[in-house]
C-alpha cells in the first residue's frame, strides 16, 4: 500500500527549461497565455526583463520531471501581480499548493493580484471562488481557420501605410503603445528597453510591426503580429492594435486591423488567432467581420493582498 503525498515545490532554475517546456505541452490550454510549444520561444518568453523566472517561479516536481507550475509576474508601475498556475493533472491538492505560494509570493510585490482562468478549467475556478477571489472581467480567445484571404482595405486619405524600418522608431512605438492602452484593463506600460526585448524574440520582428503614419510622418496606429510554428504548422497571430487617442474616430483602428490581419496572409498563415476584451465591442464587431470566431474564454479574476 503507498501513501499520495503532495509533490515538492521549489523555483525554477534554467536547467528545468525543457521539464517546464514537456510540462506546458502536456497541459494544454489554460490561463490567458498560449505558450510556445519550443523550447527556443519559451526561453525568449522567459528572458523578457520583468520575468526573471528564477524568483518568480515555482515547479512541482515529482522524480526527474515538473508536474506543475506557477508563476508571479510583478507589475509594480500599475501596483499589481498576474500569477498564473497550471498542473499535468487535474487534482486540486497539487494547484492548492501552487495557488498558495503564488499568493504568498505575490503579496511581497503589489497590493492587488489577478489570476486567469481558461473556459475549461471550471473546477479550477471553484477552488479560485473559495480563496476569495472575485471574478472581474472576460476576455475572448477569437480565432479563424479557414476561409482566410486576402481582406479589403481602405487606409484613409492623408496616412500611410508601411512596416517598421528599424530600432530606431523603438521609442515612438512606445510611446504610442502605452497612449493607446493607457486605460485599458491591466495593461502595464512598457519599457523602451522591454519593446526592444519583445522585437528581438525568435517569433516577431521590425518588419511584422504594421504602421499608419499621418501626413506629417507621425505614428499614429500600429499592429503588432507575430508568426509561430505549431506541429509543422504556420499559426498568425494579432499581437496588439492601437490607435493614438488624439487621432480615433477617422477609421483608422479598422484600417489598422485589415492591414496586420493581410500583412499575416500574405505569410501563408493556416490559422490566426488574437484575444479581445469581451467589452470591446467595435474591435469584435472589426475582427468578426474578417471571419474570426471565438475558440475559448478566458475569466479574470482579483484578490486584495
Amino acid at each position: 500500500m503507498t501513501t499520495q503525498t503532495n509533490p515538492q515545490l521549489r523555483t525554477f532554475k534554467w536547467s528545468d527549461l525543457d521539464s517546464l517546456q514537456r510540462l506546458l505541452n502536456d497541459i494544454g490550454r489554460h490561463g490567458h497565455r498560449d505558450w510556445p510549444s519550443n523550447v527556443a520561444e519559451l526561453r525568449a518568453e522567459l528572458e523578457f526583463p520583468r520575468v526573471q523566472p528564477e524568483r518568480n517561479i515555482a515547479l512541482a516536481v515529482g522524480g526527474d520531471e515538473a508536474t506543475g507550475y506557477a508563476i508571479v509576474e510583478p507589475e509594480q508601475n500599475i501596483s499589481r501581480s498576474v500569477i498564473g498556475i497550471g498542473s499535468r493533472t487535474f487534482g486540486l491538492a497539487a494547484r492548492n499548493q501552487l495557488l498558495e505560494w503564488a499568493t504568498e509570493h505575490a503579496r511581497h510585490e503589489a497590493s492587488i493580484v489577478h489570476l486567469s482562468t481558461r473556459d475549461n478549467e471550471s473546477e479550477f475556478e471553484q477552488l479560485v471562488e473559495q480563496f476569495g477571489w472575485a471574478k472581474v472581467r472576460q476576455y475572448l480567445k477569437l480565432t479563424v481557420t479557414s476561409g482566410i484571404k486576402i481582406a479589403e482595405a481602405a487606409i484613409p486619405a492623408g496616412f500611410s501605410l508601411r512596416t517598421m524600418l528599424g530600432l530606431d522608431e523603438v521609442p515612438e512605438l512606445t510611446y504610442l503603445q502605452n497612449e493607446a492602452f493607457n486605460e485599458h484593463f491591466g495593461y502595464s506600460p512598457n519599457t523602451e528597453d522591454e519593446i526592444v526585448a519583445r522585437l528581438l524574440a525568435p517569433d516577431t520582428s521590425v518588419d511584422d510591426i504594421v504602421m499608419i503614419h499621418d501626413s506629417h510622418e507621425q505614428l499614429i496606429a500600429y499592429c503588432w503580429t507575430l508568426t509561430q510554428n505549431r506541429e509543422g504548422k504556420k499559426i498568425g497571430r494579432i499581437g496588439m492594435t492601437g490607435v493614438l487617442p488624439s487621432a480615433r474616430k477617422q477609421g483608422l483602428g479598422r484600417a489598422i486591423a485589415v492591414a496586420g490581419f493581410n500583412h499575416l496572409v500574405k505569410q501563408d498563415v493556416v490559422a490566426l488567432e488574437l484575444d479581445v476584451d469581451s467589452q470591446n465591442t467595435p474591435a469584435i464587431r472589426v475582427y468578426s467581420g474578417l471571419g474570426f470566431t471565438t475558440a475559448s474564454q478566458v475569466n479574470w479574476w482579483e484578490l486584495s493582498l
